[in-house]
């Protein structure tokens, strides 16, 4: 073996040993020699060259609190979370919810703030529109939950971003004739990039995914969406154990539903309870006393109306019925595309859709021709996608972090 494939190798173990501590937790060296098949000697050579670049930390020696009893104590390692930080952010047309976590992903700090115009303020038929209203919205997103942490940006590793538009495998969006996707993007992956070491774009949906299937419900399957279901209907899949896009990110924008009856439209749920409550007011069917009774005008939100909805209840039956065959058919329709083990149901109102899942499970369960989809409820709420652009942002530091701290050593060698 020549001295480059001998710096090849070295490279390659090391590598894989990182991979193995970034998820481990608490670990021995004969875990990663088990796991990578490493000799005893490379597994030690790679774990202190990591603790020598700032990446792993050696823990107190194992004794017998640990397992083990005879011989030398057995040394101890795991990723070393503060060496960096990473942000996720939830990109929405009105809001910026920005959470930053450490490497091994415990959640440090979470805020939000107001954009600085939503997409209702721009008007689509100027000949220009301002292209750097978003990038700023987020880097005051990134910069306040920074504060809150403690950090800054010089400790940020990686960033993940989830907005309401299709997002290709290179973080950038299709032109839309509105001009919204365009808009909701704005260059995010290249203005972030030029700021921080690792950046990924991706449509909020796909992030939900990401994290049902990193964090969530879907751990352990390889074949699942995520559906957010509030104000409008979004999906991100998972087929094969990778999330699939397309050509121009639009696996999961379920424009198709405008072609499907009882569904016509990529509206979701929350705009269809609040509308549907509304018109029961309107007609006098909402009794004095009803939980219903108080939610009127200003006060009517689809979050606020499921949480007392019940199917013993006549009044709130109906809404509830209609809801569980237009979702019966959401996932009906999705399953026959592409026939996922589980379906997870998303967004801030998915813990008050009970009855609903259990409707659409029924509807699922009488049409299906291959085996039915799993259909249950994400227990993240609102913070999904952000949620999700974490996780992203941990897969992408990943990716670049031991090049990166890399060369910070050599730089810091070569100063010293």
């Amino acid at each position: 073996m020549n001295l480059a494939d001998g710096h090849l190798r070295y490279r390659a173990s090391t590598a894989a040993v990182l991979d193995f501590a970034w998820d481990a937790g608490p670990f021995r060296a004969d875990h990663v020699i088990a796991a990578l098949d490493l000799t005893r000697s490379t597994a030690l050579t790679a774990l202190d060259a990591l603790i020598d670049l700032g990446l792993i930390s050696e823990l107190p020696s194992a004794g017998p609190e640990h397992g083990y009893r005879l011989g030398r104590p057995a040394r101890r390692f795991e990723l070393r979370a503060e060496a960096g930080v990473v942000v996720g952010i939830d990109a929405g047309d009105r809001r910026f919810t920005a959470t930053v976590a450490d490497l091994a992903g415990c959640i440090l700090a979470r805020e939000q703030i107001e954009a600085t115009r939503s997409w209702i303020d721009v008007d689509p038929r100027a000949a220009h529109i301002d292209s750097s209203e978003r990038p700023r919205a987020a880097f005051r997103a990134i910069d306040a939950v920074l504060a809150a942490a403690g950090r800054t940006r010089a400790d940020v590793i990686g960033v993940g971003v989830g907005i309401p538009a299709p997002v290709d495998a290179d973080g950038h969006s299709p032109v839309h004739p509105s001009g919204f996707w365009q808009y909701m993007n704005s260059g995010l992956q290249e203005v972030l990039a030029a700021e921080f070491p690792a950046v990924r774009v991706e449509n909020d949906a796909a992030l939900a995914a990401v994290a049902e299937g990193s964090l969530g419900e879907a751990r352990g399957y390889d074949d699942f969406m995520a559906i957010l279901v509030g104000r409008r209907l979004g999906s991100g899949v998972f087929l094969d154990g990778r999330l699939v896009r397309g050509a121009h990110g639009g696996v999961g924008e379920l424009e198709g539903f405008s072609y499907v009856s009882d569904i016509g439209t990529t509206e979701g749920i929350g705009p269809r309870v609040e509308t549907w409550l509304r018109e029961a007011h309107a007609r006098g069917q909402v009794p004095a006393g009803h939980p219903w009774a108080s939610l009127s005008g200003a006060n009517v939100t689809a979050e606020a109306a499921l949480a007392v909805a019940s199917l013993e209840d006549p009044v709130t039956r109906p809404l509830l019925e209609e809801l569980g065959r237009k979702l019966g058919r959401i996932c009906n329709v999705v399953s026959r595309f592409y026939d996922p083990d589980l379906i997870v149901v998303c967004g801030a109102m998915a813990g008050a859709l009970g009855d609903v899942l259990e409707l659409a499970r029924g509807h699922v369960q009488a049409e299906a021709d291959l085996p039915p989809s799993g259909i249950v409820a994400s227990r993240f709420g609102g913070d999904i996608v952000s949620l999700g652009a974490v996780s992203a942002a941990r897969e992408a530091a990943q990716g670049i972090a031991l090049a990166l701290f890399s060369a910070r050593h050599r730089e810091w060698e070569s100063v010293h």
